[in-house]
């Protein structure tokens, strides 16, 4: 691989502090890909034996009901890892555990999973990285839990805003209600109380919080 291609893996916080030999290690059983907006980048039922690496742009994860009804999960954005962490130890091979779709024009990284897996074993500060990532997997499922199962709508919705505004701001308000499982109306409804109690403001169809504390206390 020429030196761009090493220049930027070596700038991905994933690897920052390794050695120039573990880069250009690395470098040589990764490629680097472009993907347009709606691309699908694999499939719940496909089995890879690559793990990913978002550079620039965000995917979705979702799963489809016997009704072939979408039901979205979660998603990641810039710098973060997408592998399956129970398969961390036995194997990096993914047994994909849901559908995954480009929300935006997207630059990744593609990892072949063997010689990965053998380089994090040898690797004390690669294998700390990865842990690291799997624990922001972990809490990336915990926050599921508790938006759909402990939340209610305006919990949900709070939730968003405090954590994700640029995202709440730049896509459609049926896309929210779908993200939050919830339906238009009732994210309607759940900003117009917002507003009407000054938490919140509606600015050229944009929202701005007024109230931090009072939308934390919402979902604390």
């Amino acid at each position: 691989m020429s030196s761009e291609p090493i220049s930027l893996i070596a700038s991905l916080p994933l690897f920052e502090g390794l050695d120039r030999e573990d880069i250009e290690r690395i470098a040589s059983f990764c490629s680097l890909r472009s993907h347009k907006e709606g691309d699908v980048l694999f499939y719940e039922k496909d089995t890879k034996d690559s793990i990913y690496y978002i550079i620039e742009g965000s995917v979705k994860f979702y799963k489809v009901d016997r009704f072939d009804n979408e039901i979205f999960l979660y998603k990641l954005y810039s710098n973060s890892l997408i592998f399956n962490v129970s398969k961390l130890i036995d194997s990096f091979f993914i047994s994909c555990y849901a559908n995954a779709e480009f929300l935006e024009d997207s630059k990744i990284l593609s990892i072949q999973s063997t010689p990965f897996r053998e380089m994090i074993y040898s690797n004390p500060a690669l294998m700390t990285r990865i842990l690291e990532e799997s624990f922001k997997m972990i809490q990336q499922m915990q926050c599921i839990i508790s938006r759909d199962v402990v939340f209610d709508g305006t919990a949900k919705v709070a939730h968003m805003l405090v954590h994700d505004l640029f995202t709440f701001n730049r896509i459609k308000k049926h896309e929210i209600a779908y993200m939050l499982h919830i339906q238009p109306e009732t994210l309607s409804r759940i900003l117009n109380k917002l507003t009407r109690n000054a938490t919140i403001a509606i600015e050229k169809n944009a929202v701005v919080i007024l109230n931090e504390k009072e939308l934390r206390e919402i979902y604390e």
